[in-house]
């Protein structure tokens, strides 16, 4: 076992660091089987080449590096107009939580923007500091100017805390983003300061304090589920999984999985971990080979999904219904696999946003290298801009509290960059329920008549996840009945 596998195991076997860890292993993970890296430089390499990148670099917390980030490209730095006590306020009346001037607003992050996975953490901070870079290009928040300060955390959850807590504490961030409730939650919620963020993890929908603008894995593996069973009419399954023993990589969660596709009527003979560093698939595709199973569900990374690709070809094989995944919807599919890998689904929500030439060249700005047709990408982008929509609710009264009071109001919401499009969630949120998001739809890879690969939407936009046949609303949901539906979703889209 490499060092980096061995310090990402002891970081497993610490409960709480578990999540982060695994993001940031099944993201090197992907840089490394395919080099993806050396065709998508970072962030920081990024910025060092061209000086009209935002992302400058300079010390951060434990060693890590971190980017203060001004208003337009081309704006590095921070400057403080008046000071950030309450009483040192021009304006009468006016009242500052820490982070908040007359003239700006500062908020910040933490992510792996080095390292052989700084391509998903580079989309990761490239995507919101692109919103906060389009916020200013059209008047700020009531005139404040954003100031983005964004830590490289290198994928080591012990650095993303400290980093967290050098933001609120140090910094004097008014907000944050990108980190982690299973990392950071409990800190944040003591310090009580919002965060904006894609979200992954049910403690992202379940902190007070979190707002995401993606879905929690649960809900995801349900809507696959009804997607194969009703829009594909599969008849048996296989489910692949990450194996690491805790929350949703485990035999638990993948045995739940299971349950959904057989509530369906759908047979799952098929049940295989992967362990962390396992990089074969050779014996989980004879299994499902053998099986004769119509589906593969993924519940596994990008890269093991490449391995998997590749052991299935050297097999001659492919489920005759499809394969398909949570994590898997990035274009390191298509250009490790090529033509095999034709028809794998996965899913997106961000359709309207892609056509939006002004989003494109927010995110070209701040690095051309940066994939900006990616729902990573997309789904900081619309944080940034849902933060901003919330604050400049609050007029010259701006505390977290009321921000978080004021997100709670969210009815309904689309940033305004998307004209209002139904190819576009909407957001509702309330002190019940942080499930905010109500959309997404299935992507599959084509090939387009340029002959080039491309994700491609391939169903309409749904509202609410359809739960199994007489299956409860998860626990942890129980708040937000909205955002589930008995009978399936995506059956009524499927091909006659």
């Amino acid at each position: 076992m490499s060092g980096f596998w061995a310090g990402i195991v002891t970081k497993v076997r610490r409960g709480h660091f578990v999540p982060y860890a695994i993001v940031a292993a099944l993201a090197l993970i992907v840089a490394l089987v395919t080099n993806y890296t050396a065709l998508k430089p970072n962030a920081t390499k990024a910025t060092r080449a061209a000086a009209s990148n935002n992302l400058a670099i300079g010390p951060g917390a434990g060693s890590s590096q971190a980017g203060t980030v001004g208003g337009t490209a081309g704006t590095a730095g921070r400057r403080t107009t008046s000071t950030i006590s309450r009483s040192g306020s021009r304006i009468p009346g006016a009242i500052y939580d820490p982070g908040v001037t007359d003239d700006e607003i500062l908020v910040g992050g933490s992510t792996f923007t080095s390292g052989p996975a700084a391509v998903y953490g580079e989309q990761i901070a490239v995507g919101f500091q692109a919103g906060v870079n389009y916020i200013n290009d059209h008047g700020g928040i009531n005139g404040r100017r954003v100031v983005a300060k964004i830590y490289d955390d290198a994928g080591d959850p012990l650095r993303q805390l400290a980093n967290t807590k050098r933001l609120v504490q140090v910094d004097k961030v008014f907000s944050l983003s990108m980190v982690y409730a299973p990392i950071a939650g409990q800190f944040v919620s003591q310090a009580k300061v919002p965060v904006f963020h894609e979200g992954q993890f049910n403690e992202e929908f379940t902190n007070p304090w979190w707002f995401a603008t993606g879905g929690a894995q649960r809900t995801s593996s349900y809507a696959i589920a009804d997607f194969g069973a009703n829009y594909l009419h599969a008849k048996s399954a296989a489910i692949f999984y990450l194996d690491v023993g805790a929350a949703n990589y485990s035999r638990a969660y993948a045995l739940s999985v299971k349950k959904d596709w057989e509530a369906w009527g759908v047979k799952v003979p098929v049940l295989v971990g992967f362990a962390a560093d396992q990089a074969s698939c050779s014996d989980a595709i004879s299994q499902a080979k053998n099986a004769g199973v119509d589906f593969i569900d993924f519940e596994i990374d990008a890269s093991k999904v490449i391995n998997c690709g590749v052991n299935a070809q050297l097999n001659g094989y492919k489920p005759p219904k499809g394969w398909g995944g949570y994590l898997i919807g990035v274009p390191v599919i298509h250009e490790a696999l090529g033509d095999f890998s034709i028809g794998m689904y996965a899913f997106d929500a961000f359709g309207a946003l892609y056509n939006q030439p002004d989003y494109a060249k927010e995110v070209k700005a701040v690095s051309s290298k940066t994939e900006w047709y990616s729902s990573v990408t997309a789904g900081y982008f619309t944080a940034a801009l849902m933060m901003r929509d919330a604050i400049a609710k609050l007029g010259n009264n701006i505390t977290r509290e009321r921000l978080r009071e004021q997100m709670n109001t969210f009815t309904h919401w689309r940033p305004a960059i998307v004209h209002n499009s139904e190819n576009f969630p909407w957001y509702t949120f309330t002190p019940q329920c942080h499930l905010g998001l109500h959309g997404g739809y299935a992507i599959q890879i084509q090939k387009t008549s340029s002959g080039d690969l491309k994700w491609v939407q391939v169903t309409p936009q749904i509202r609410r996840v359809a739960l199994p046949p007489n299956t409860p609303i998860p626990k942890d949901f129980a708040g937000c009945p909205g955002s589930f539906t008995t009978g399936t979703v995506f059956g009524k889209f499927a091909p006659k």
